[in-house]
């Protein structure tokens, strides 16, 4: 009986414990969903209200000059000697060092051949140049031009006879002298020529000697001298002239009276053969000496005379690469960054003999993830940051965007170039952090970014009245960064918002759609950054 007895005790104490147990367990799972209800409940309240935003793009990269040279050896040879340390600010065709060629000293007889090589074609080239002036076709006096029937595009032959020139400004006297006389006068001699007729005297200049004796009659010969005087206008052919020739030997009269003679003409010619490219006068045209009657198409002299500069040029080349030693300068204003030779030290063309760069102008190259890239343009300002310098501010703008990206690893990146302003104290090849404010606003409707959410392809903000009544309205985005965006249009300054606010990573919790918000580019490496 007591057995039985203890067996039930033993049933109900069981019963209790499992009831016990049980109980525990549903106040366990009771509270803790109440604690989950309260984080879903979170209910915040905003006031829509106005404030600044920005977007930023920001990447890595390091500083390195907007100009940087290597300077390589120009001979094969050994260093002389270098004038420049590492470090050292240098001006443009500064000397930098000095070589020495290994060419054996025998190339003296090269040199001298190629140097004949030179005079010979310096001569050809002149010879062109001359034949190059040959092609303008110039007036040998002036005068009125006459006989011309030349046109553009006649093609013509050497010595051709383009015209005609009559010398009306002049008229020509001619008269006979002794022989002593003769021999005594000479070109440009002047001369005292009075015209009977007109009962005047003009100056004049001996331009011609002829010296076939002409008998006079008497058994005497006279030597005719022809003279030039100006026109004033009204002599003809056959008015008497006597004439005096004066010069340091003495005067000396013409044996009988002078007589004017026909106006002088001068043909003109063409030196070279052509095709004619231009016509500057016509027949009946007065003309003063050195016009240029007509041009001569030249394009083939022209092209001989580019290959005969282009042959003195490689020859001059050859020589240089022949002589003893060899001096190299500067290219540039800047600093020697680095000397990679020594000297005595055997070098060919190949070898690079220092760097030189201008650390005034230096440059922050980032890749930028195509995701930013249409946020980036030219102009807009930078900062700049470095671990090296802290405590420093570092500015710079926009300089070059590149149009071809470079792709690795299914992800395309632009470089992007940013000059700095001022490198103060950062060094080539310093690592630096680049900020590029993409775009910003200011004084516009801003909220926070939680309190956004979808709902069927649109954007939605819950709006709470006076009453407490919610309504969803749908709003339109502008600049979005990862704490906050714009708001365009859908609600106004002064509404209350409410949205729940999330600490947990549950996908159904608020801010899920935040990658997806216009403005933000949804940038692989979270570079969109707020101000």
């Amino acid at each position: 009986m007591k057995n039985k007895k203890f067996k039930w005790i033993v049933i109900i104490a069981a019963i209790l414990t499992v009831v016990f147990i049980g109980f525990k367990f549903v106040t366990y799972r009771t509270t803790n969903k109440t604690n989950a209800t309260e984080i879903l409940n979170n209910e915040i309240e905003y006031t829509v209200s106005k404030d600044n935003i920005s977007v930023s793009v920001s990447e890595s990269g390091s500083v390195n000059p907007s100009d940087k040279r290597e300077i390589k050896s120009e001979i094969d040879g050994t260093v002389d000697k270098i004038y420049v340390t590492e470090g050292d600010l240098v001006e443009k065709d500064q000397i930098l060092t000095s070589l020495k060629s290994d060419m054996a000293s025998d190339s003296q007889t090269e040199i001298n051949g190629i140097e004949l090589n030179i005079e010979k074609t310096q001569r050809e080239l002149n010879e062109l140049y001359k034949n190059q002036d040959d092609l303008n076709i110039y007036a040998p006096v002036s005068g009125v031009i006459s006989g011309m029937d030349i046109e553009v595009g006649d093609e013509i032959s050497t010595n051709y006879n383009i015209a005609t020139v009559k010398d009306t400004d002049n008229s020509y006297v001619e008269v006979f002298f002794t022989k002593g006389q003769f021999d005594k006068i000479s070109i440009d001699d002047e001369a005292s020529i009075f015209m009977t007729k007109y009962l005047s005297t003009h100056s004049g200049t001996v331009i011609e000697k002829n010296s076939t004796p002409v008998q006079q009659g008497g058994g005497t010969f006279g030597y005719i001298v022809t003279l030039k005087m100006k026109n004033p206008g009204g002599f003809s052919v056959g008015d008497l002239a006597q004439v005096t020739v004066t010069n340091s030997q003495g005067s000396y009269e013409g044996m009988s009276n002078g007589k004017i003679i026909d106006v002088k003409e001068e043909n003109i010619t063409a030196k070279v053969g052509g095709k004619i490219k231009s016509v500057n006068t016509e027949n009946g045209k007065y003309i003063d000496k050195g016009d240029i009657i007509a041009i001569i198409e030249g394009e083939d002299l022209a092209l001989e005379i580019a290959e005969k500069q282009n042959s003195i040029a490689k020859y001059q080349s050859q020589i240089e690469d022949l002589v003893e030693g060899d001096t190299i300068y500067s290219p540039m204003k800047g600093t020697v960054l680095q000397i990679n030779v020594s000297e005595e030290e055997v070098v060919d063309r190949t070898t690079t003999l220092m760097t030189v760069a201008d650390l005034e102008n230096m440059e922050v190259v980032i890749a930028v993830d195509e995701l930013d890239i249409d946020k980036i343009k030219l102009g807009q300002q930078a900062n700049i940051y470095s671990d090296v310098y802290p405590d420093d501010k570092f500015t710079g703008k926009v300089a070059k965007i590149s149009m071809e990206g470079k792709s690795q690893n299914g992800i395309t990146t632009y470089d992007v170039t940013v000059k700095l302003d001022d490198r103060k104290t950062l060094m080539s090849g310093m690592n630096v952090d680049v900020e590029i404010l993409a775009d910003s606003k200011k004084n516009v409707l801003v909220i926070p970014i939680d309190a956004v959410h979808r709902l069927n392809g649109n954007y939605m903000v819950t709006v709470k009245d006076e009453s407490g009544n919610k309504k969803d309205m749908k709003v339109k985005l502008g600049l979005a960064t990862k704490d906050k965006v714009e708001i365009i249009s859908g609600i106004n300054e002064g509404n209350v918002i409410v949205y729940n606010s999330v600490q947990s990573n549950s996908s159904e919790m608020p801010g899920k759609n935040v990658n997806i918000m216009p403005g933000m580019g949804g940038s692989r490496k979270g570079v969109v950054v707020t101000k």
